[in-house]
């Protein structure tokens, strides 16, 4: 049995500042913390605004920044319990069997006892102390555990506002990409616009000028139709003449009809008229020509994927950078779980990307030590795999082992020639520059995988009938000794230089 001074101390926790009485439906400020019935909260603040005060506090918070608390409601649902049941009882405080006052607590039974139950056979042996010290003590135990509560409380709710401003920062980031990609395609929706307006304006002008010069033909021509069918009247009704009228001046009649039967001269299109027709002809052509490039370069640049290395894969000599973007090769192997999607003995990485559909490009940048380079000891490779692919052993890269991949090695090649693993031999690949920055390229319908220079946007090799058997795909990295490959956002990608300014050909 409960004493009556802890039950009220319930009670003080459990009662709303504002009615004075127990929680209903208790709901949790987050500013400050304080707990009040959710009704007379709504009664207190009335038609508030953006903000209002704590009852408790006087602190500013915002109206509908609060939330249910289920533990407090619960725990009034128990006081209630706790003193009904006093109710109850009488409230007795008095010992049922021996009415005499509890003023001791037996520790192993965990009830209050009298002085003569204390010297009864049943508590005999027992640990019984005043009950006054052991209600000191649960009160400490429970005070301590209102504290864990409170933290725990306090950590939910600091929780809850890193959660709130998390979003709202990415809310707000989603909004300004929005706003990007808006002004972006304003601005080629306007430049569109004035290219075509000024096409079809100068296809106008020419359009008039064939108009002016048909209109003035056809008038001359209707006037010289006219007039033949005058002469061709008179001529009728001459013939119709008795033959000694008819035969009077015959021969004036018919070098007159003849003079003025000549046919009149219509007027000619300027020959630079063709010119422009051939013009706007010709730019027709290189406009079609500059759409179908500009739709591959908005692809090109909607399509790309930031990939990141995928740890779980990579072999134990093979040391993934904190932020998954950079791998690099370490001669002690590190220790670290087995698990059947590592590489147990090619120094390889796959990316986290699975494509099982679609186009997809990224980009990989190659960083060599100057050693590396001067010896010659150069191992890498950039490429694509099938998530199937073996994992153990030694494994050749190339395309018949469904890895489709360029890159540089110094065995079983020489000079480390830059190479694409075609099957059953590389395909050696002869560049000007040395290769730091690929661009892979996947088209997975069409089954088509290219490798660019992306620093000079050169094709540098295409595998254009790979087989992926509606398999995933990955990006896949292979490095030797003084070999980093990177796969961050590296440098700033320049504009495609397929896509029209305003000064081209238009």
């Amino acid at each position: 049995m409960a004493s009556g001074s802890l039950v009220q101390e319930f009670c003080d926790e459990t009662t709303c500042a504002i009615c004075l009485e127990h929680f209903n439906d208790p709901v949790i400020l987050v500013e400050c913390g304080h707990n009040f019935c959710h009704a007379c909260l709504t009664r207190y603040w009335g038609e508030s605004g953006t903000k209002a005060s704590c009852p408790h506090c006087r602190g500013t918070v915002q109206p509908k920044n609060h939330s249910p608390n289920w533990q407090l409601a619960n725990l009034v649902g128990l006081v209630k319990k706790l003193k009904e049941r006093q109710r109850a009882e009488g409230q007795r405080e008095t010992c049922e069997k021996h009415q005499e006052p509890l003023k001791l607590f037996c520790k192993d039974d965990e009830a209050p006892i009298c002085v003569v139950c204390d010297r009864s056979k049943e508590h005999k042996n027992h640990d019984v102390v005043p009950a006054e010290e052991a209600a000191e003590k649960y009160k400490e135990k429970i005070k301590v555990q209102l504290k864990s509560l409170e933290e725990k409380r306090e950590n939910l709710v600091h929780q809850k506002l890193k959660e709130q401003q998390r979003r709202q920062t990415l809310l707000a980031h989603i909004e300004v990409e929005k706003q990007k990609i808006q002004t972006a395609f304003e601005q080629m929706h306007k430049f569109l616009k004035e290219k075509k307006c000024a096409l079809l304006a100068q296809l106008e002008d020419v359009e008039n000028e064939i108009m002016e010069s048909y209109e003035e033909n056809i008038t001359r021509l209707l006037a010289a139709i006219s007039h033949l069918c005058f002469q061709i009247t008179e001529l009728e009704e001459k013939c119709q003449q008795p033959e000694s009228e008819f035969l009077q001046d015959v021969s004036s009649t018919l070098n007159r009809y003849m003079k003025k039967g000549q046919e009149r001269k219509l007027v000619e299109l300027p020959p630079e008229l063709e010119e422009k027709l051939r013009s706007h002809s010709q730019k027709s052509s290189a406009l079609q020509k500059a759409l179908r490039k500009c739709e591959g370069s908005l692809n090109l640049a909607l399509n790309k994927v930031n990939v990141t290395l995928d740890p779980e894969t990579a072999n134990l000599r093979l040391v993934v950078s904190e932020n998954q973007k950079s791998v690099r090769w370490e001669v002690v192997p590190q220790i670290l779980p087995e698990n059947p999607e590592r590489f147990d003995a090619m120094p390889c990485v796959l990316g986290c990307e699975r494509f099982s559909s679609g186009s997809h490009w990224w980009e990989v940048q190659v960083d060599l030590e100057v050693e590396v380079e001067e010896r010659g000891w150069i191992m890498w490779a950039v490429g694509i795999t099938r998530e199937s692919g073996i994992r153990t052993g030694r494994i050749s890269p190339n395309s018949n082992e469904g890895i489709w991949a360029v890159g540089k090695t110094s065995h079983p090649f020489t000079s480390c020639q830059l190479s694409a693993f075609t099957f059953p031999e590389p395909t050696p690949l002869n560049l000007r520059h040395e290769l730091r920055m690929i661009r892979v390229s996947l088209d997975y319908e069409e089954g088509r995988v290219e490798f660019f220079d992306a620093e000079r946007d050169q094709l540098i090799f295409t595998f254009s009938s790979a087989s992926f058997s509606g398999e995933n795909i990955s990006p896949c990295f292979w490095m030797g000794w003084g070999v980093r490959l990177n796969t961050g956002d590296l440098r700033r990608t320049p504009a495609p230089s397929s896509i029209l300014k305003e000064d081209d050909t238009l």
